[in-house]
């Protein structure tokens, strides 16, 4: 037998309850998108989203030899060497 137990909450309560779960629900799906490899080529902007960086910092990186894929003036990062990039360095 399950208990049940009816709490009365105000509106702007349930209001703010479901605009929190709907926020933690997106989050958790674009992080499921991002981690199934959709999108696998990457522009540095989504880069540094991806690996949580500045575009400087990006720089640096692609100094230290992450590959970049320059294609008529467009500039790709493929996230599968993103992430054997990272890797390398893991301690």
């Amino acid at each position: 037998m399950e208990a049940f137990i009816p709490l009365q909450v105000s509106d702007e309560f349930r209001s703010k309850y479901f605009e929190f779960f709907f926020e933690l629900s997106k989050e958790a799906f674009e992080a499921a998108k991002r981690d199934s490899g959709v999108g696998r080529f990457m522009t540095k902007k989504q880069c540094c989203e991806f690996i949580g960086i500045s575009f400087c910092y990006l720089q640096k990186l692609e100094k230290l030899g992450l590959p970049v894929i320059e294609l008529e003036g467009k500039v790709l990062v493929d996230r599968e060497d993103v992430i054997k990039f990272m890797n390398k360095y893991k301690s």
